[in-house]
């Protein structure tokens, strides 16, 4: 006899040890509770793959549900934090309260500021 591992087989080799016992064959009394006792696992067993199949089902109904919630949600609030920049202004401190990053300037970059200086020979320092 082979030592089955998937519950589907399992399943399968306790309905055929089942079969036989069932029958009550004399001299074998003696193991109709722990017969009784596997049919209960085994009828457990099947209720729960059932469920198990619908679970996964619904769980995947429910993760398209989420997909789809999350994309609104994510349109809605870009929307709102457009609107929050539009009626503050996109330079306001006010809108660090609602977590969203004011605009304060774009910052120069150095080969910008050495062209720009006086102090770094650049065009400027040339013309005096």
């Amino acid at each position: 006899m082979s030592q089955e591992t998937t519950y589907a087989g399992l399943r399968g080799e306790w309905q055929g040890l089942n079969a036989p016992l069932a029958e009550h064959p004399p001299g074998l009394e003696h193991l109709e509770p722990f017969r009784l006792k596997m049919v209960t696992a085994l009828d457990r067993s099947v209720e729960i793959t059932k469920e198990q199949t619908s679970l996964a089902a619904r769980k995947q109904e429910l993760s398209k549900e989420l997909r789809k919630v999350m994309t609104e949600g994510q349109r809605v609030a870009a929307l709102l934090k457009r609107a929050l920049q539009e009626h503050l202004g996109p330079t306001s401190e006010q809108l660090a309260a609602f977590q969203i990053q004011p605009f304060r300037g774009r910052k120069l970059k150095k080969k910008e500021i050495k062209e720009t200086s006086p102090l770094a020979g650049g065009p400027a320092s040339q013309a005096l």
